[in-house]
């Protein structure tokens, strides 16, 4: 399972990097079989300005998470999908099953995010 903890920290490093009035906070979800995060990125007025969900290597096919996309989408917030590389066609097949919409997909390299397993 990929070390979701460290792959987002290594994100907030980026995005704070290059604007340092930005503010990120990530939170780690995990059920009975999945986990996954999502990253905050806020303003200075901690005004929330985007999504960036994190997904492990099958934590996407839980069945609430195009839902969970799809709603912080409709809240108005720039919404981003950060998946593995090797998973994209599955991943698009399964959005357009599902009605995905109104959110963004990046791969793990489109970041130059380098994923680590769990020890």
């Amino acid at each position: 399972m990929i070390d979701l903890s460290t792959v987002m920290a290594d994100r907030a490093d980026q995005v704070t990097t290059s604007d340092p009035d930005l503010i990120v906070r990530y939170s780690l979800y995990t059920d009975e079989r999945y986990e996954w995060g999502v990253l905050h990125i806020l303003d200075r007025d901690e005004h929330v300005i985007g999504l960036e969900f994190f997904e492990s290597g099958d934590s996407w096919m839980r069945p609430s998470a195009v839902s969970d996309y799809n709603m912080a989408s409709r809240e108005g917030y720039p919404v981003t999908v950060v998946i593995p590389d090797n998973m994209f066609g599955q991943f698009h097949h399964m959005i357009q099953e599902r009605g995905g919409e109104g959110f963004a997909t990046a791969l793990y390299s489109d970041l130059k995010l380098t994923p680590r397993l769990k020890a």
